[in-house]
């Protein structure tokens, strides 16, 4: 007897990172959990933003979590987060949670992530199963009844 497996939590993360060895880690620790369906990778915040774009296109739903890096080139998080506060709150979904990684010490980097309205938390890397268990817990609760 064969025994389905559990839907997900959620069903979309993406991980904006262009760091290749950050990226792999975090997606084995998400598939680890079982708790989120897809993976998708963008590697700077201009890749984000036209995946996300791509998505609202073709009528499909935005990932319900974002887990963001500060450094990256083109576009680095805090650009992302300005563009994305651009976006006309019809087509940001108030569902998707956005988590700002970093390896930064520097408290001034923690503040501006803490500061932005759009940032729900702002959390060193390498991610940990109880961050990604927490992550999903909140878009849960962003998900409602």
């Amino acid at each position: 007897m064969t025994t389905a497996a559990p839907e997900p939590a959620i069903e979309t993360v993406l991980l904006v990172d262009d760091d290749k060895v950050t990226n792999l880690m975090h997606g084995r620790l998400i598939k680890r959990t079982g708790l989120i369906g897809q993976i998708d990778v963008a590697t700077d915040g201009v890749a984000a933003l036209d995946y996300l774009q791509a998505r609202s296109d073709a009528g499909d739903a935005w990932p319900e979590l974002i887990l963001l890096d500060i450094n990256m080139p083109r576009m680095d998080g805090f650009e992302f987060l300005e563009h994305y506060a651009q976006l006309p709150e019809e087509v940001r979904c108030a569902r998707t949670l956005i988590i700002m990684l970093s390896t930064s010490v520097l408290r001034a980097d923690h503040e501006r992530a803490e500061a932005d309205p759009n940032v729900h938390a702002f959390v060193s890397k390498p991610v940990q199963s109880a961050h990604i268990e927490a992550f999903v817990t909140a878009c849960q609760a962003r998900r409602g009844p």
